[in-house]
C-alpha cells in the first residue's frame, strides 16, 4: 500500500471511535499502531531522499561555479559533480559563447574600452576562462605549440571574412602546420611523358621530370587599427563585432598582398616565361587573352577550381569585358555568384575582380596548385597608445608564407604602355 491508502485506513479506525468515545477493540488498536509504524517510515524515506536530492544538486551547482564539472554534455550533473544521488541534473550552459565573452571583456579592459556590461565575468565565464585555459595546457603540453589566445570561433569567423575579401590568398589551400616546412614542387616534364602502347608492353619512354623544394619559413603579416578614446563604449557584442570585422578587413590586405609578392617571386612564383606582353600598346586582343591562358600547365594534378582570370576593376571592364567577336558579340559573361569578387566568366573561366593587381595587368592560374599555410594566429593584441592620444589600439597578427606548388601553373600578360 502507498502512503496515501495507510492514511485513508488509519483515519477511518479513527474516525470509528471518536462519535462516541469508545475504546478500540485490540485487534483494531494493534491495526493503528501497525499503520502509524508504516506511515512514519515511509515519511522519513522521503525526507532522506529530499535531503539528499537537495545535497545533490548544491554539490553540482558549486561544480560549474568553480570550473571542476566534466564538460560532457551526456554525464548527469550529479556524477560529474561527484555527488551519488537520485535524479538527473545536466549542465547545459554554452561554454564556448562564455568563453568567448570573457575573451572579449578581457581585450577591451586590456585597451580600455568602456563597456556597457563591464568588465567582471560572469560564473560561467570565468569556469569556460578556466577550462580554455587547461585546455591550451593540456595541448601545448603534448605539441610544443604556442597557446591560443583568441577563441576559436573567433579565429574561424575572421579567417572567413579574410578569405572573402583576400581574392587570391582565399582561393588556394591552406595547411596549418606549426613549423617550418618544404613542398615538392613539379617543375615540368622533360622527357617521355604517357603515351599509347601496344597491349602488354613496356612503356616506350622513360618519364623525366624535373622538381625542386620549396621552404616555407613564415612571413609576419601585421596590421594596427585605432579607435579613439571617445569611440571606446560598446555593447559586449558590438565591441566583439568590430573587433572581428575591423582586424579581418586590415589583415585581408596584407595576406593578399604578400600572395602576390610569392606570385611574382622568382623562387617562389611562376615561371618567368609565363610572363608576357600585349602584341598591340594600349589594347588586348582576343589572341593576347588567349596566349594566358596558353601557359598554363598542371602536369596532372588535381585543381577543382579550375583557372581562373584575376585583374583589378579598371582592367575587367576596360579591356577584358570589352573583346569582342567578329559580330560585335561580347565574349565576356556579365554574370555573378555567390563569390563577392566574381565579375564574370570569359572562355569558359571565372574573371574576379583583384585590388592587389596593378593597373594593366591581367593575372591566370590555377589557385588549387599555389599552397599556402597560417603559422600562427590570426590574433588580436590590445594596448593603449603612449602618444598621448589616448587611442585605443588593436594589433592583427598572423604567420603565413605561400607558394607554387606548379611555376607554369600561372601567368601574366601586361597591357603594353608604348
Amino acid at each position: 500500500m502507498n502512503l496515501e491508502d495507510l492514511l485513508k485506513e488509519l483515519q477511518a479506525l479513527i474516525d470509528k471511535y471518536s462519535a462516541d468515545d469508545a475504546e478500540p477493540t485490540d485487534e483494531d488498536a494493534a491495526r493503528m499502531a501497525e499503520l502509524t509504524k508504516s506511515i512514519n517510515e515511509i515519511r522519513a524515506q522521503q525526507t532522506a531522499t529530499a535531503q539528499t536530492r537537495a545535497a545533490t544538486v548544491a554539490a553540482a551547482r558549486a561544480a560549474i561555479e568553480n570550473g571542476t564539472a566534466r564538460r560532457v554534455d551526456a554525464v548527469p550533473l550529479a556524477r560529474s559533480a561527484n555527488v551519488v544521488g537520485a535524479g538527473n541534473a545536466y549542465d547545459v550552459t554554452d561554454y564556448d559563447a562564455a568563453a568567448t565573452r570573457a575573451w572579449v571583456k578581457d581585450v577591451a579592459e586590456r585597451a580600455g574600452v568602456q563597456l556597457v556590461e563591464g568588465y567582471a565575468l560572469t560564473d560561467a565565464e570565468r569556469a569556460a576562462q578556466n577550462h580554455a585555459m587547461e585546455q591550451r595546457a593540456a595541448f601545448n603540453h603534448t605539441t610544443s605549440n604556442t597557446d591560443s589566445v583568441i577563441p576559436v570561433e573567433l579565429q574561424n569567423e575572421i579567417i572567413s571574412l579574410i578569405d572573402n575579401t583576400a581574392v587570391l590568398w582565399g582561393d588556394m589551400p591552406k595547411q596549418n602546420f606549426p613549423h617550418q616546412f618544404e613542398i615538392i614542387r613539379h617543375k615540368s616534364i622533360d622527357a617521355g611523358d604517357a603515351a599509347q602502347t601496344d597491349e602488354g608492353a613496356a612503356p616506350t619512354d622513360d618519364e623525366k621530370n624535373t622538381f625542386d623544394t620549396l621552404k616555407f619559413e613564415g612571413v609576419e603579416i601585421k596590421k594596427s587599427l585605432k579607435m579613439s578614446r571617445r569611440m571606446a563604449v560598446q555593447s559586449v557584442a558590438s565591441f566583439q563585432s568590430y573587433l572581428v570585422s575591423e582586424i579581418a578587413a586590415r589583415l585581408s590586405v596584407g595576406c593578399n598582398a604578400h600572395a602576390h609578392a610569392r606570385l611574382d617571386n622568382e623562387s617562389y612564383g611562376m615561371e618567368k616565361t609565363n610572363k608576357i606582353q600585349t602584341s598591340t600598346a594600349n589594347a588586348l586582343t582576343k589572341a593576347d587573352l588567349a596566349g594566358l591562358l596558353s601557359k598554363l600547365y598542371t602536369y596532372g594534378l588535381s585543381t577543382p577550381k579550375g583557372a581562373i582570370i584575376y585583374a583589378n576593376n579598371n582592367v575587367i571592364w576596360n579591356y577584358i569585358a570589352m573583346l569582342e567577336d567578329a559580330n560585335g558579340r561580347s565574349y565576356f559573361v556579365d554574370e555573378k555568384n555567390a563569390d563577392p569578387s566574381v565579375e564574370g566568366h570569359i572562355f569558359g573561366k571565372l574573371v574576379k575582380r583583384d585590388d592587389s593587381i596593378a593597373d594593366g595587368v591581367i593575372i591566370a592560374g590555377y589557385p588549387d596548385l599555389f599552397k599556402g599555410n597560417v603559422f600562427d594566429g590570426p590574433d588580436v593584441m590590445p594596448y593603449i597608445a603612449s602618444d598621448g592620444t589616448q587611442n585605443r589600439c588593436f594589433d592583427g597578427y598572423e604567420l603565413i608564407d605561400c607558394g607554387l606548388a606548379v611555376p607554369k601553373s600561372f601567368a601574366q600578360l601586361t597591357v603594353k604602355t608604348a
